[in-house]
């Protein structure tokens, strides 16, 4: 390699430096803003799942009861794009496996890298959401169509698997049915099948929107510390393009004055 090459070389490399170290700040920035969102979410889910323990004695219904059908409808949660490692192929190899033992099953996207994972697999997607989003409005968007599915009786069971940034590990939840009991019957007013609906649609929408935060938080991990590693690969690519850089320029000043030493000898 010639030094005009190895000048090209370090300048297209610094320029890589720039783009991780940029990528590196922006996923911490979004790590902290999923960390902060993540603490409200879990209250806001806790409170939802409390009183709906406490509501599951005083209803018969099919929400808090295993159905006999064996319709399964699988949410998996990824990201829009990839740069984060194996985030991506981590969540759809643990959704292939978990659907693998399924009699019948619907696949429910959201993130965009899905659609590829899933379409290079031969698997068709019953429904997607091409932009991950961890906003409670995509929330609630996402909880009243998987509620609706349930409620028309299209579906069984509904879980969802996605990357948990708390435990580090990619999680199936259960959404529905609910089977978690209370001990003691929650008094309700007025006891309708409309209040219980409610309370289980407000259950969902907080359980997913804590999933989804959870997912974005595992994301940005995930990016952040693919780009430091990119950033200290790129660095000491550089330490190593810059020692070749001066032995071979040394090496042509050397020859440079030998060969002007012959010279003078000869004159």
């Amino acid at each position: 390699m010639t030094n005009r090459e190895i000048k090209r070389r370090l300048s297209s490399v610094r320029e890589t430096v720039k783009i991780t170290k940029a990528m590196y700040s922006i996923s911490m920035a979004k790590m902290m803003a999923a960390k902060s969102a993540l603490a409200e979410a879990e209250k806001y889910r806790d409170g939802c799942l409390s009183v709906l323990r406490s509501l599951s004695p005083s209803f018969s219904e099919s929400s808090f009861f295993r159905r006999k059908g064996k319709r399964i409808g699988f949410l998996v949660i990824a990201a829009d794009k990839g740069l984060c490692g194996d985030h991506n192929t981590l969540v759809f190899q643990k959704a292939e496996k978990e659907m693998s033992s399924a009699e019948e099953k619907y696949i429910f996207t959201m993130g965009s890298v899905l659609h590829d994972l899933f379409s290079k697999a031969g698997k068709e997607i019953d429904m997607e959401y091409l932009r991950f989003s961890a906003s409670y409005a995509a929330a609630e968007n996402v909880a009243d169509d998987l509620l609706y599915l349930y409620e028309k009786d299209l579906l069984d069971e509904v879980k969802v698997v996605y990357a948990d940034g708390v435990a580090k590990e990619i999680r199936v939840v259960t959404l529905l049915p609910f089977e978690e009991k209370g001990d003691r019957a929650l008094e309700v007013f007025p006891k309708s099948r409309e209040t219980l609906v409610k309370c289980v649609r407000n259950y969902l929408i907080s359980a997913l929107r804590y999933m989804l935060v959870s997912a974005s938080l595992a994301e940005n991990k995930a990016r952040a510390r693919i780009m430091s590693q990119s950033t200290d690969n790129a660095e000491e690519m550089i330490k190593d393009l810059t020692a070749e850089y001066n032995r071979i320029r040394q090496e042509s000043i050397t020859r440079a004055l030998q060969d002007a030493s012959v010279t003078d000898g000869e004159v």
